[in-house]
């Protein structure tokens, strides 16, 4: 007979552990992102209200009706579990309806993450002329490396590459803002790259951080299975 199994989840705070994104002052953003990671959209004005619309069309609403949305002090805006479906523009405005700030957001789908390993002669898919209404060049615009994920022992670090969209004249934008609707293709995709590291650790950045379950589970049958996440994880640290 199998013994029981216990899982504690852990309760930690979260919010360091969110990607923040910011834009300048009544500026117009154009952000490239994964589903499935919590980000929060910044607007830092204390009587905001937000507004969404989706890439797919051109009704601008309040935005109320999303489960996965929360809005945060200073009008700040936190999405939990970001879909593809809520690809679009994300309008902050002040109680003038004047435009605070503004962003377009492309939440690239996650289960589409082209894997390579730099290490193991693996290269990242190519640029490619496509016909999307008209021809441009689709390529990954890749974010800088990422920190080794352990000090003095061997570990690896990834970088993650965004789906863009260049035309004729050069200026380019992320592939399914471009596209406005739900297109597929082997080249429209997401990539990370892993490459092996070895650092030394800086002792001055080490902190010890207080872990206490706030959740168990009990698993006492072969066929029991349960969904594990790490609260503090995210694909962009």
């Amino acid at each position: 007979m199998l013994a029981t199994l216990w899982l504690a989840s852990l309760s930690l705070p979260m919010l360091w552990a969110q990607k923040l994104i910011n834009c300048p002052y009544k500026n117009v953003c154009h952000y490239a992102l994964l589903s499935g990671n919590d980000v929060i959209l910044q607007c830092n004005h204390p009587k905001a209200l937000w507004y969404f619309s989706s890439s797919m069309e051109d009704k601008l609403s309040l935005l109320n009706s999303m489960s996965n949305v929360k809005i945060l002090p200073r009008s700040n805006l936190q999405l939990t579990n970001p879909q593809p479906s809520q690809t679009g523009l994300y309008r902050c405005l002040d109680d003038h309806k004047t435009r605070v700030v503004e962003y377009e957001i492309d939440f690239q789908d996650i289960a589409l993450l082209h894997v390579t390993h730099k290490d193991l002669g693996q290269t990242p898919m190519e640029n490619e002329t496509m016909d999307l209404g008209g021809e441009v060049v689709v390529f990954t615009r890749w974010d800088p490396w990422q920190d080794c994920n352990r000090c003095e022992k061997p570990g690896e670090r990834k970088r993650l590459g965004y789906c863009y969209v260049e035309e004729q004249l050069g200026k380019s934008m992320p592939c399914w803002l471009y596209m406005r609707e739900k297109v597929t293709h082997k080249r429209l995709r997401p990539e990370l790259q892993l490459q092996a590291c070895q650092v030394p650790c800086d002792t001055i950045t080490e902190t010890n951080q207080p872990y206490s379950p706030f959740d168990t589970h009990q698993l006492d049958k072969t066929n029991d299975h349960v969904w594990l996440s790490c609260p503090l994880a995210s694909i962009y640290r």
